[in-house]
């Protein structure tokens, strides 16, 4: 039973991304990460669904209400930070755990996510920061991402920022 209920969580999960897609405006772009180490930050207009191994997340729900919202899942510690906020449209909360998974769903949201074995699919429109852990010796590899369905690369060892934008026809 409790199989069939992971495999349904799945199904679900990656299929919002589809979803978002199919429904998102002409403008919107994908944004995937695989086994990220480092820091990912997306401020955007769409959905994201993602897992991390180990880390901390922080989702801002800018207007509140205008999706389906988002949601995570074993969580250690959870926090809302909302009323402490200047702003009270915006929902803030923050997970800290391992083998934490997160949706957020058809808003305006940023996500912070720091740690590891970062898993992030993103459809929509705005901007990504991203900064790898490359730079660490510790770490041999600070995983990959993809912009647009291009080939996966290597996440920057420095704060670098992409548009998350439908790519240019040309």
């Amino acid at each position: 039973m409790r199989r069939l209920v992971w495999i349904t969580v799945l199904a679900i999960v990656l299929a919002a991304p589809a979803a978002g897609f199919a429904l998102g405006g002409d403008n919107d772009g994908t944004f995937s990460v695989k086994a990220g180490v480092g820091k990912v930050y997306v401020n955007f207009n769409g959905s994201a669904v993602g897992r991390l191994q180990r880390g901390f997340i922080q989702v801002t729900d800018v207007i509140a209400g205008d999706g389906v919202g988002f949601e995570f899942s074993n969580c250690d510690v959870e926090r809302d930070k909302s009323d402490t906020t200047t702003n009270r449209n915006d929902t803030i909360k923050i997970c800290r755990g391992a083998n934490v998974r997160f949706r957020a769903i058809g808003s305006k949201y940023q996500i912070l996510i720091r740690g590891s074995g970062i898993y992030l699919s993103a459809v929509g429109h705005g901007f990504a920061v991203l900064n790898g852990a490359g730079d660490d010796p510790s770490v041999d590899s600070d995983g990959t991402y993809s912009l647009n369905d291009l080939p996966y690369r290597s996440l920057p060892d420095f704060a670098t920022t992409l548009t998350l934008a439908a790519p240019s026809v040309g």
